[in-house]
Protein backbone atom coordinates (compact mmCIF):
# COMPACT_ATOMS: atom_id res chain seq x y z
CA UNK A 1 0.00 0.00 0.00
CA UNK A 2 1.26 3.29 -0.41
CA UNK A 3 1.12 6.96 1.75
CA UNK A 4 -1.87 8.86 0.87
CA UNK A 5 -1.65 11.60 -2.31
CA UNK A 6 0.06 14.47 -2.10
CA UNK A 7 -0.74 17.72 -3.82
CA UNK A 8 1.25 20.94 -3.59
CA UNK A 9 -0.62 24.31 -3.57
CA UNK A 10 1.34 27.55 -3.29
CA UNK A 11 -1.08 30.49 -2.72
CA UNK A 12 -3.85 29.65 -5.52
CA UNK A 13 -1.67 27.45 -7.93
CA UNK A 14 -1.22 23.65 -8.14
CA UNK A 15 2.28 22.87 -8.49
CA UNK A 16 3.75 19.76 -10.34
CA UNK A 17 6.33 17.63 -8.36
CA UNK A 18 8.85 15.88 -9.16
CA UNK A 19 8.69 11.35 -9.84
CA UNK A 20 11.37 10.17 -8.51
CA UNK A 21 12.02 7.43 -11.60
CA UNK A 22 13.13 10.07 -14.10
CA UNK A 23 14.45 13.52 -13.58
CA UNK A 24 12.60 16.48 -15.40
CA UNK A 25 9.22 14.34 -14.76
CA UNK A 26 6.76 16.11 -13.23
CA UNK A 27 2.94 15.38 -11.77
CA UNK A 28 0.14 17.02 -10.05
CA UNK A 29 0.30 14.19 -7.52
CA UNK A 30 3.45 12.17 -6.21
CA UNK A 31 2.84 9.08 -4.02
CA UNK A 32 5.15 7.18 -1.78
CA UNK A 33 5.20 3.19 -2.63
CA UNK A 34 7.16 0.83 -0.98
CA UNK A 35 9.91 -0.82 -3.47
CA UNK A 36 9.49 -3.92 -2.74
CA UNK A 37 5.88 -4.60 -2.73
CA UNK A 38 4.30 -4.39 1.22
CA UNK A 39 2.10 -7.74 0.43
CA UNK A 40 5.26 -9.81 0.24
CA UNK A 41 6.00 -8.75 3.94
CA UNK A 42 2.57 -9.60 4.94
CA UNK A 43 2.31 -12.79 2.92
CA UNK A 44 5.68 -13.72 4.87
CA UNK A 45 4.45 -13.00 8.23
CA UNK A 46 6.91 -10.34 8.80
CA UNK A 47 8.06 -6.64 9.36
CA UNK A 48 7.82 -4.21 5.99
CA UNK A 49 11.58 -3.53 6.13
CA UNK A 50 12.19 -1.96 2.34
CA UNK A 51 12.87 1.58 1.15
CA UNK A 52 10.55 3.60 -0.19
CA UNK A 53 10.43 5.79 -3.80
CA UNK A 54 8.23 9.05 -4.55
CA UNK A 55 6.43 7.88 -7.88
CA UNK A 56 3.53 9.63 -9.91
CA UNK A 57 1.18 7.19 -10.80
CA UNK A 58 1.93 6.25 -14.06
CA UNK A 59 5.46 5.26 -13.16
CA UNK A 60 4.05 3.43 -10.22
CA UNK A 61 1.83 0.99 -12.52
CA UNK A 62 5.03 0.81 -15.47
CA UNK A 63 7.19 -0.86 -12.06
CA UNK A 64 3.83 -2.89 -11.27
CA UNK A 65 3.62 -4.40 -14.85
CA UNK A 66 7.71 -5.19 -14.39
CA UNK A 67 7.42 -6.83 -11.52
CA UNK A 68 4.83 -8.84 -13.19
CA UNK A 69 6.44 -9.33 -16.30
CA UNK A 70 9.77 -10.03 -14.57
CA UNK A 71 8.00 -12.74 -12.34
CA UNK A 72 6.05 -14.63 -15.59
CA UNK A 73 9.51 -14.36 -17.38
CA UNK A 74 7.59 -11.96 -20.16
CA UNK A 75 9.75 -9.92 -22.15
CA UNK A 76 9.94 -6.57 -20.42
CA UNK A 77 12.14 -4.44 -22.97
CA UNK A 78 8.99 -1.98 -23.83
CA UNK A 79 8.51 -0.59 -20.25
CA UNK A 80 10.59 1.89 -19.27
CA UNK A 81 14.19 1.21 -18.34
CA UNK A 82 13.93 2.52 -14.63
CA UNK A 83 10.89 0.85 -14.22
CA UNK A 84 12.64 -2.58 -14.87
CA UNK A 85 15.04 -1.51 -12.68
CA UNK A 86 13.14 -0.83 -10.01
CA UNK A 87 11.62 -3.91 -9.99
CA UNK A 88 14.85 -5.99 -10.10
CA UNK A 89 15.26 -4.00 -7.11
CA UNK A 90 12.03 -5.50 -5.70
CA UNK A 91 13.09 -9.00 -6.35
CA UNK A 92 16.20 -8.81 -5.45
CA UNK A 93 15.31 -7.57 -1.93
CA UNK A 94 12.93 -9.84 -1.74
CA UNK A 95 15.18 -12.55 -2.36
CA UNK A 96 17.52 -11.51 0.37
CA UNK A 97 14.80 -10.68 2.59
CA UNK A 98 13.63 -14.74 2.18
CA UNK A 99 10.18 -13.09 0.55
CA UNK A 100 7.88 -15.13 -2.33
CA UNK A 101 7.19 -12.65 -5.18
CA UNK A 102 3.87 -12.97 -5.83
CA UNK A 103 1.81 -10.93 -8.83
CA UNK A 104 0.92 -7.01 -7.90
CA UNK A 105 -1.52 -6.11 -10.55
Amino acid sequence: MSSPARLLITGTVVQLQSCELYAGHYSAVIEAHHICPKSWWVAAHKPVDTPMAELCGLCHNNVHAAIDGLIRKLDVSRLPPRAVRMARRALDIAAVSGLAPALTL
